[in-house]
């Protein structure tokens, strides 16, 4: 798992890398605290060439990741299970300016509904 540790501060940097129970605990319990897991790690990469990065270095290391957006899902599904990388995805907050003629925006995964709405 060092090995693995060392690869993905690599990609996303010291700070994004969380292993400290108390900084993971926020991101292994649901919205609801209904659902709790445990992470191995929690990496948290700023755009989508580091969430690929993520993704192909736990792949090779076969590591299975637990995808997380904004943590405030109502069923549990962005909550490991036990052991997987939880890869959250709440530093990605591009959000393009709203298109009214097609009634749509494009907004990146880490944006809350509350930021859209405004």
């Amino acid at each position: 798992m060092s090995d693995l540790l060392d690869i993905l501060t690599g990609i996303v940097g010291e700070r994004h890398v969380l292993v400290d129970p108390d900084l993971k605990s926020a991101y292994e319990t649901d919205w609801t605290r209904r659902f709790t897991g445990e992470a191995r790690c929690v990496v948290r990469p700023a755009d989508t060439g580091e969430v690929a990065a993520v993704v192909r270095a736990c792949a090779d290391a076969g590591v299975a990741i637990t995808v997380q957006g904004g943590n405030t899902g109502l069923v549990g599904g962005g909550v490991p299970a036990g052991g997987e990388v939880l890869l959250s995805l709440g530093r990605l907050t591009g959000l393009d300016p709203v298109d009214p003629l097609e009634a749509q925006v494009t907004a990146g995964a880490g944006v809350t509904l509350e930021r859209l709405q405004q």
